[in-house]
């Protein structure tokens, strides 16, 4: 280290505006009104190109019109809490490429602790906008070709499967024989008709037309329905329904949620167990509902993909059988999120998965 390098209380006027000069990033200096009192080349650069040689120098003629009442706000703000802000905004020039900043506004303090001035730095982050948006555009593709091809293979099965029967009809001799096999191909359209259906409800997230009725409501006629054909399963059937604030929510498509949900747990419950539909406040701001089962639980590695269209731990869709297409959570999922609620997925301590959905009393 160097003993003759200069302390920090010896740097000169000099340096600092060597420094605000070569900041790299357009920085004003304003007072609290919003008038310039200084700035750097880059700054003044910018001010000249979108204001030209405008009379008072308000840094606001920099910005677009829709972006000064967000910066006026920004402003308050800081001058109440003292705290830095920020806010993003695009300057679309006819000359030029669009080109996005982040705006930040640091307060300058004197000697005394007040806030005598006001920093507006502006970043240029059109590159990194940009190459988000690429990355987010990749994704989507990817998750395209992903969704496609799993269609693609999920109907060819099925498909596969009807040509098999409808060839097995055409040769059958007895009417009994022809009479299974054409079962067998009508379970097979059964099939392909629910799996259009969530595909559209997933695509569209089920914008029918559609009741609403108070949530409690909805989940007590859900388990009086679903009683006798749990018990049938061997599924042992628990409710704890606290009362809660009312909530209106669509009926159709809660009614949806709720079948996909106990249709999962009791799937995960070949040989029997036990189902609790819970209901529960949490305080003034939302109530919560359960599905909770004594299946085998969710792996770890799975917990990430649970929501994805066509994620199914249950194996493949064969021809022949009546194994689900794995959309019932990706349909959840993205009807849940519609209705401005949040869905998460966990196991018990003890056995068993849990899936809870949140909904907020006051949604936008």
């Amino acid at each position: 280290m160097n003993d003759h390098a200069a302390a920090p209380t010896d740097l000169d006027a000099a340096f600092f505006q060597r420094l605000y000069d070569g900041a790299g990033l357009a920085v004003f200096a304003i007072d609290t009104g919003g008038r310039i009192l200084a700035w750097n080349p880059l700054a003044r650069e910018v001010f000249e190109r979108r204001a030209g040689q405008a009379a008072g120098r308000d840094v606001r003629l920099i910005l677009p019109e829709q972006d000064r009442a967000q910066f006026d706000e920004s402003l308050r703000e800081l001058l109440a809490t003292r705290d830095a802000t920020e806010f993003r905004t695009r300057f679309d020039d006819d000359h030029a490429c669009p080109t996005d900043y982040a705006v930040w506004l640091t307060p300058i303090f004197d000697e005394h602790g007040a806030i005598e001035a006001v920093a507006v730095w502006l970043n240029d982050i059109t590159a990194r906008t940009q190459l988000r948006r690429a990355l987010r555009k990749r994704e989507r593709l990817t998750q395209l070709g992903s969704l496609a091809g799993s269609v693609a293979h999920h109907y060819n099965n099925l498909l596969c499967s009807i040509a098999t029967s409808l060839e097995f009809a055409l040769n059958m001799n007895t009417m009994s024989a022809m009479r299974r096999v054409l079962r067998r191909t009508a379970d097979a359209v059964a099939r392909a008709t629910k799996l259009t259906q969530q595909l559209l409800a997933f695509a569209q997230a089920d914008y029918r037309a559609s009741e609403e009725a108070d949530l409690a409501e909805i989940v007590q006629d859900f388990v009086e329905q679903h009683r006798g054909s749990l018990a049938d399963h061997g599924v042992r059937l628990r409710v704890e329904l606290e009362p809660i604030p009312p909530l209106s929510l669509p009926r159709e498509q809660m009614v949806l949620i709720l079948d996909n949900l106990v249709t999962n747990a009791v799937e995960a419950m070949p040989e029997g167990g036990e189902l609790t539909i819970a209901l529960e406040s949490r305080g003034d701001e939302a109530v919560a509902l359960r599905i909770r089962d004594t299946g085998p639980g969710i792996p770890p590695e799975n917990m990430e993909h649970l929501f994805e269209p066509f994620f199914t731990t249950k194996g493949e869709l064969a021809a022949g059988t009546t194994r689900r297409a794995g959309m019932g959570l990706a349909v959840v999922h993205g009807l849940v999120s519609e209705m401005h609620g949040q869905i998460h997925a966990s196991n018990v301590p003890g056995g068993g998965a849990q899936l809870e959905i949140v909904f907020a009393l006051r949604r936008p």
